[in-house]
């Protein structure tokens, strides 16, 4: 039995590479396994969003199939077009942010008209119909989403991140991927508390099965058709490390006591929070149980403006340029931290544009479909890879079929719903945990000795973690006479990875300080070769499997401006000059491996 010694780079050693195709049934538990960690954050996304505008269950379980269709296409245009990583798609809290802030600014000015009411909280029968048929905070949140995305295109095509990641430098990415990690704490605990028990379960069994049982490996048999069959050893317990304990623990409380602590699975969605209606708010509303169940279709299939078209005005201009801000820098942090868990070379810059291109395109399908949430890169989808090792962007692919195979059927998309919500908490807290560890990780590269480093590491993590509190505390202090001014600073001042990505890269290319205080003396990357060609033929191979588009399509790019932004030019596919690196942080000099 091969073993690997812990503590070494081997333990961080891919089971599956990028390009590589794992077996069918490896290959469908690693969707699942991405598909159960996605859920996490689509039913967390929900239930937040919803505590501003509760909607009866028909409706609840069309808005998360609509999510799910919507995830799934673009996650195939993420792994096939964008960065090409093995990053899923789903919503992430820095887009549920500002939709919250336009919910909570759409109601309050619905019920200071006198057009809300009681019974728009949540209605049912056919009594209710006119209310129901009223979908304005969808359309207003779409219409968000819809002006988001098409921001992330023109941003990702004129190239502007590509050009923020060469002066992101271990002192960049350092303290945004932690603050990112940290600003998790508050939703993950408050998932946790529904049930301690289940959420430590989860975390204690995940990290025996990824960590302490990391070197145990099993055959595995396949047949190829030109040698047979073929036997390899694998690590399968740290490969499907999150899948497992998920798996058992959801299967232990369908049948457990521990259901009867939980809201009714018609508001499955909107637990855990004390402003949501409760049983004895949903007693007076007529028709909340008896059609609920026979209301949800078994398959429905996503329309352009089922929801009502996106609306499009100042509020939403402002909202959704936010959103594209937060959640473009949110995405660039998830690049890094994957590409790090996984050992691969370092993300070049038109990847980077690509990828922030093709959310666009996800976000504004997302708005088209009405699905509320949005769809990006998130923490959760990076550090599975992490902590399971396996980056096979085929089992992405996979997963993208399951999204959008679920998205077509809302009676089948409930069954998340039923999922745990320690468990979701649980889940939080492991993914979250490893941003924060990868964060502390680039630190190596720096001189975190040098006053200037300690002072903008403290600045930027402390206010980064403090303004939001303040502001979550005294939002009324937040006033500038313009409403939808008010808005774009309360979505950009409350969202943590944002301040902590700015402050960072305004001090850290501000500020003065040598190459090696700034961590840019040396590259970052495991990968090393054994000479100088070889370091040139492995980098051109290596950037060539993870992160160019194929040959085919790749011709089709002219070498001109934009086009030039989304794709490597031959001559830089070809020659990597020497000194080039400390640009893009590209790989270590061997030597220092």
């Amino acid at each position: 039995m091969s073993m690997i010694c812990c503590g070494t780079k081997a333990s961080r050693k891919s089971s599956y590479r990028l390009h590589h195709t794992p077996p069918w049934l490896l290959s469908f538990l690693f969707a699942l396994q991405h598909l159960l960690v996605q859920a996490s954050l689509l039913c967390t996304c929900h239930s937040l969003l919803l505590q501003s505008r509760p909607l009866a269950p028909p409706d609840q379980s069309r808005l998360l199939a609509s999510s799910l269709f919507a995830c799934g296409i673009a996650t195939s245009l993420q792994s096939a077009l964008g960065t090409r990583l093995p990053l899923v798609q789903a919503p992430t809290f820095e887009l549920l942010v500002p939709t919250i802030i336009l919910s909570k600014y759409s109601a309050v000015n619905r019920t200071s008209s006198g057009i809300d009411s009681q019974a728009s909280v949540y209605c049912t029968g056919m009594s209710c119909e006119r209310l129901q048929s009223d979908f304005q905070p969808i359309r207003e949140v779409s219409g968000a989403l819809v002006i988001s995305g098409a921001l992330q295109i023109l941003s990702g095509i004129s190239g502007i991140w590509g050009w923020i990641l060469q002066f992101s430098g271990p002192m960049v990415i350092a303290p945004a991927l932690s603050i990112i990690g940290l600003s998790c704490y508050k939703p993950a605990a408050l998932l946790c508390s529904s049930n301690w028990g289940i959420s430590l379960s989860l975390i204690a069994v995940t990290g025996l099965l990824s960590q302490t049982l990391r070197s145990l490996y099993f055959p595995l048999y396949t047949w190829e058709m030109k040698r047979g069959i073929r036997r390899r050893y694998v690590p399968v317990l740290r490969m499907l490390s999150i899948i497992l304990p998920i798996s058992c623990i959801w299967i232990v409380c369908s049948f457990w006591v521990y259901e009867k602590t939980e809201f009714p699975s018609e508001i499955r969605l909107a637990q855990n929070i004390s402003a949501f209606v409760t049983d004895e708010k949903l007693g007076s509303f007529p028709g909340h149980r008896e059609n609920s169940t026979e209301l949800t279709p078994w398959f429905h299939i996503p329309t352009l403006g089922a929801w009502g078209w996106p609306q499009l005005s100042l509020q939403t201009l402002g909202v959704g340029t936010a959103m594209a801000l937060t959640t473009s820098l949110s995405s660039l942090c998830c690049y890094i931290l994957c590409a790090r868990m996984l050992c691969c070379y370092p993300l070049p810059s038109h990847a980077c544009n690509r990828g922030i291109s093709m959310e666009g395109v996800g976000n504004v399908l997302s708005g088209v479909l009405g699905s509320v949430c949005g769809a990006g890169s998130n923490i959760p989808s990076a550090s599975t890879a992490g902590i399971t090792q396996v980056g096979s962007r085929h089992s992405a692919q996979l997963c993208a079929i399951m999204f959008i195979l679920l998205g077509l059927s809302p009676k089948l998309s409930q069954v998340l719903m039923s999922i745990p919500s320690a468990v979701h908490g649980g889940t939080l807290c492991l993914t979250f945990s490893m941003a924060v560890g990868g964060g502390v990780s680039f630190f190596q590269y720096a001189d975190i000795d040098s006053g200037r480093n300690i002072f903008i590491v403290g600045f930027t993590m402390f206010m980064a973690l403090l303004v939001p509190r303040w502001l979550d505390a005294v939002p009324a202090m937040l006033d500038t006479g313009w409403p939808v001014l008010d808005m774009v600073f309360l979505s950009l001042l409350t969202t943590p990875s944002f301040l902590g990505g700015l402050f960072s890269f305004v001090l850290d290319n501000t500020v003065e300080g040598s190459l090696q205080e700034r961590g840019l003396h040396t590259s970052i990357s495991l990968w090393h070769a054994t000479s100088t060609e070889d370091v040139h033929r492995g980098m051109k191979k290596e950037l060539a499997q993870a992160y160019e588009l194929p040959t085919a399509l790749a011709r089709h790019f002219p070498a001109v401006y934009p086009c030039n932004q989304l794709c490597a030019l031959p001559s830089d596919s070809v020659v990597i000059a020497v000194g080039e690196d400390d640009k893009l942080l590209m790989t270590r000099d061997p030597a220092t491996v």
